[in-house]
């Protein structure tokens, strides 16, 4: 594969060479993101993962002009620019950023972002170590740089599941992190006949009246113990084997199951932050909007680590905190795996906020 870029004789600045052989464009929440690579694996590397994802492939003669593009690289990442703050991420990995300049290194593989609005390239090398080819390492290099992307373009993303209650049509979203209960709560709901949009990761943008939340991944993926619970009772059929990047939960695609339910964004009315507990009855607190923001941020580290974008990502969380009644939820044994008891009680929690 031929180096998109090069750097000059000191290391430091990056010239652009020839525009790359391919070039995909995908629509995704109302943006457009390009992806560039000169090489085919490269394209297909990206349009795999893309797949799983609420991603349009366009094609024709009139695709629009990109918000971002993904420039894929050859050979080594450049050295990056003196006087940058580093620091090692929760996810793993070397952060190194200032107020225009974006780096993120895992595994000898890097993503660089310079600046910060519409038409901003990002560049990704990825390393040449085994550990950086490994499925579960790509999959995590084409997520930061297309979240790196994203965010340049005012899409950022946030771990939960989303629903809409179906009453009111306002959004519902389970914040938390891998078991938390987030796919198994969106389950019981989508059973209950809710509608769903994502089951673990979600985009926000800026709405004219509110913050909207969209769907980013197309399957669910829920524990041995979430099946158990006779919450897929008749769909057993459905559910796919594990991945490497997720071992311990299986796959299932929602539209099989609830094929009338997806939705593609809403705007959050409640927002749980759900830990699952063995208790016998569940139990919940509302949050101030302090903690809120708070339990918002410990999700999104982005807001923080990702300081050409902080501000507008951080003005957005405070203004979800501020649109959406928050709750700390302790899911017990009366919650989960019975769809309709999940329904009536999260719906009465946001009722009793709202009045």
């Amino acid at each position: 594969m031929e180096n998109l870029t090069r750097p000059d004789t000191t290391g430091g600045a990056i010239v652009d060479a020839a525009r790359p052989a391919l070039a995909d464009t995908y629509a995704v929440a109302g943006r457009f993101l390009c992806v560039e690579a000169e090489a085919q694996e490269s394209a297909e590397l990206f349009r795999r993962f893309f797949a799983g994802w609420h991603f349009a492939r366009l094609e024709g003669a009139d695709v629009p002009e990109p918000d971002a593009t993904i420039q894929v690289c050859a050979g080594t990442p450049p050295r990056a620019p003196a006087g940058l703050e580093s620091f090692e991420t929760a996810v793993g990995g070397i952060c190194r950023t200032d107020g225009r300049t974006y780096i993120f290194e895992r595994d000898g593989s890097a993503v660089r972002a310079e600046g910060h609005g519409r038409g901003v390239e990002v560049k990704v090398w990825v390393g040449r170590r085994a550990a950086s080819r490994e499925t579960s390492a790509l999959a995590r290099l084409v997520f930061e740089a297309t979240m790196a992307a994203l965010r340049r373009c005012g899409l950022f993303e946030l771990h939960a599941a989303g629903t809409v209650e179906p009453r009111t049509g306002g959004g519902f979203l389970v914040v938390g992190p891998s078991g938390s209960g987030k796919s198994t709560l969106a389950t019981q709901l989508a059973r209950a006949g809710w509608r769903y949009l994502s089951d673990d990761a979600l985009l926000l943008r800026a709405g004219a009246d509110a913050v909207e939340a969209c769907a980013l991944r197309r399957e669910f993926a829920v524990t041995e113990q979430t099946v158990a619970a006779g919450v897929l009772e008749g769909f057993e059929d459905s559910l796919r084997e594990p991945t490497a990047f997720d071992p311990l939960k299986r796959r299932f695609k929602p539209h099989a199951v609830f094929p009338e339910g997806f939705a593609e964004s809403c705007a959050p009315r409640a927002l749980f932050f759900p830990v699952i507990t063995n208790e016998p009855a569940s139990r919940a607190r509302r949050l101030t909007q302090a903690e809120t923001m708070r339990g918002l941020l410990r999700m999104c580290p982005w807001a923080c680590y990702d300081r050409p974008a902080a501000a507008a990502h951080l003005g957005l969380l405070a203004r979800l905190a501020r649109q959406a009644a928050g709750f700390e939820l302790h899911a017990g044994r009366d919650l989960l795996g019975d769809a309709s008891r999940s329904a009536d009680y999260l719906r009465r929690l946001a009722e009793r906020a709202s009045v």
